[in-house]
């Protein structure tokens, strides 16, 4: 009878020595010089964006705006689409001359992303009414619109 063979060498799952590094200085010097080059550009275009900021935010309420009238209800009278556009008109005004309230500003802009979710599916008349006191809260500085004010209560003898 034969002998058998011997097997063949098994291959090594890793080498014997770890490779040297090239450098041991850490980043290189383009790698820095590139993130710098990024943060200067993301700096100039927030400095940009900052003083810009009435521009775009009156664009987006228009496309919002757009979005909302090519979907209103139906119920909505000729009197309460005027005062709508009219509401969107003076936030516009009033964004321009920069005499908008934070607070107000806040609740609007909360009230439209909540909106703006539910104008594919389309919106009720009274969405569109609350909407519309939203903007024009936000258009007067935060001052409640003569429809929000509460009645006064007359008083007893």
């Amino acid at each position: 009878m034969s002998e058998p063979r011997p097997l063949p060498p098994l291959p090594q799952p890793f080498a014997p020595a770890p490779r040297p590094l090239r450098s041991s200085a850490g980043c290189g010097r383009t790698g820095l010089i590139g993130c710098g080059v990024l943060v200067a550009l993301f700096g100039v275009g927030a400095v940009a964006l900052s003083f810009r900021a009435e521009a775009v935010m009156i664009w987006l309420f228009r496309q919002i705006e757009a979005r909302i009238e090519a979907r209103m209800p139906s119920d909505l009278t000729p009197a309460e689409s005027e005062r709508f556009d009219e509401a969107f008109a003076g936030l516009y005004r009033s964004l321009e001359m920069k005499r908008v309230e934070p607070a107000a500003m806040q609740s609007l802009q909360s009230e439209l992303m909540a909106v703006a979710g539910r104008v594919e599916r389309g919106l009720s008349r009274e969405q569109v009414l609350e909407l519309t006191a939203v903007v024009e809260r936000a258009a007067s500085g935060g001052v409640p619109t003569p429809d929000e004010r509460p009645a006064a209560t007359p008083r007893g003898p």
